[in-house]
């Protein structure tokens, strides 16, 4: 079951819809948490207190929820540091602030994306994306949109399958091979957006033993035909972050030129250490 509004659109009886929809009971076993979404709550109403403690009641009577479950949540907020008691309430906890400083730095990685992206010699004239590696799919996080047209279906928080696209194809290449045996555990087939995409794990495996030899993945029309897309591993700033990361720099095939890729790929790699390492910039 969805979250599902009041039907006129407005808050009940005081609870945001959010709210009174996450209390009902998912069926068939749903990824909605009501406890993780009355979390959220909590930390929202805090926030707006300006530092000042609010005391379970306070919560109860704000949010429209019983005393005894906001008492259980800020405990469990508490024990993770996410809030902290001071005397009967509760304020803001530390642990959100190492959560926002971590956000940031990758908030700060896509803006410098966007800097470096626009003063690349050859491939600020093409299209170029950063994307991250969640899984076996990839999502966009930013997009430079250089001045040749090309239609894409990789907007900014899209999610693609990494097995076809360069970016995808770029970060699986990156990992140990635990990490990619397990990620590939049990998958019999694999999505195919044209028919040049890769159709087995064997032949996926066959290209990331290619990538890493070469130093960067192509995507050969295997997302959108007529379309090319070459792609490298970007390295995290912060050990056991999220990721891999990989930016990519696409353009028409009919522009994929053995004088123009070259310039391309030696664009990608300067991308690439400039966002794991700023001060090469310099």
């Amino acid at each position: 079951m969805a979250i599902r509004p009041a039907s006129d659109g407005r808050h009940r009886d005081g609870v945001p819809d959010v709210i009174v929809a996450a209390g009902d009971d998912l069926e068939g076993g749903g990824s909605l948490s009501p406890a993780v979404t009355r979390a959220a709550a909590i930390l929202d109403v805090l926030a707006e207190s300006n530092g000042e403690p609010v005391g379970p009641s306070e919560l109860a009577r704000r949010l429209g929820l019983p005393k005894s479950s906001i008492a259980n949540i800020c405990g469990a907020l508490a024990d993770v540091g996410l809030v902290r008691r001071i005397a009967t309430g509760f304020a803001l906890g530390r642990r959100l602030a190492e959560l926002g400083g971590a956000y940031l730095a990758s908030v700060d990685q896509v803006q410098e994306f966007y800097e470096a992206s626009r003063i690349l010699p050859a491939g600020s004239e093409e299209t170029v994306q950063f994307a991250v590696l969640d899984g076996l799919e990839v999502t966009y996080l930013a997009r430079h949109d250089g001045r040749q047209p090309v239609q894409l279906s990789s907007g900014i928080g899209r999610r693609l399958p990494a097995v076809s696209t360069a970016t995808g194809k770029a970060a699986l290449a990156s990992l140990p091979d635990a990490d990619l045996q397990r990620r590939l555990a049990g998958v019999t087939t694999l999505p195919r957006a044209t028919r040049k995409a890769h159709a087995t794990v064997d032949e996926l495996m066959a290209d990331i033993v290619e990538i890493r030899r070469r130093g960067y993945a192509i995507d050969d029309e295997q997302t959108m035909e007529g379309v090319v897309c070459y792609g490298v591993m970007v390295p995290s700033r912060q050990p056991g972050g999220e990721g891999p990361c990989a930016a990519s720099i696409t353009l028409l095939k009919v522009r994929a030129t053995a004088e123009r890729v070259p310039a391309l790929i030696t664009d990608l790699q300067r991308l690439a250490a400039e966002l794991s390492d700023p001060i090469r910039r310099d």
